[in-house]
Order: structure tokens, then sequence, then C-alpha cells
């Protein structure tokens, strides 16, 4: 799963985050950048969270939810939020 948000007003910048169903790798990265990378091959946590501040001059607080259910969840959806500021901009599905 790939998607992309373009963040700020004056300062904008593209944020673009990857989740690899398979291996459980999560990239985020900033105008191409790679600023954080995970790989998660166990866990019993229902709710997975990144947050990563984007800007300079002009300050932005992106966060990341990915949710799965408790049981089968490699057979149901597994939803992917996404908060600027704390204000919920987008979802997105696997």
């Amino acid at each position: 799963m790939k998607m992309s948000l373009v963040v700020g007003f004056e300062e904008k910048h593209l944020v673009e985050f990857s989740f690899d169903e398979f291996w459980g790798g999560i990239k985020i990265t900033v105008d191409g950048v790679k600023v954080m990378g995970t790989v998660q091959i166990l866990s019993f946590s229902t709710m997975k969270a990144w947050e990563i501040t984007v800007g300079t001059n002009e300050q932005h607080h992106v966060r990341f939810e990915k949710r799965r259910a408790q049981f089968f969840a490699a057979f149901k959806p597994q939803p992917v939020r996404v908060y600027v500021d704390g204000i919920f901009i987008m979802e997105a599905f696997e």
C-alpha cells in the first residue's frame, strides 16, 4: 500500500507512506528522502502509530495510524489513517 499527501501552505512538502503487506515494512519519505523505516515482524497490538514533523519555518505534525483486527487480521482490511496537526486528513485500506 502506498499513499501520499502534500503538507503545508507556504512551505509545501510531499509526504509518502508505504507499507509492504508481505514483510511488514514501513517507509515514510518527505520530498523523496527517507525519514523513517521499520519492519514489523510480530505484533500483538491492534494499533501502531508513526509520527514525524515536517517543515522548517512552517512546521506540521504528521501522524500515521495503522489499525488491524484482533483475530484473522491477515484476511481483513487494515486501515491507515493520516492526521496533520491533529486533524484527520485521509484514510486508505490495504
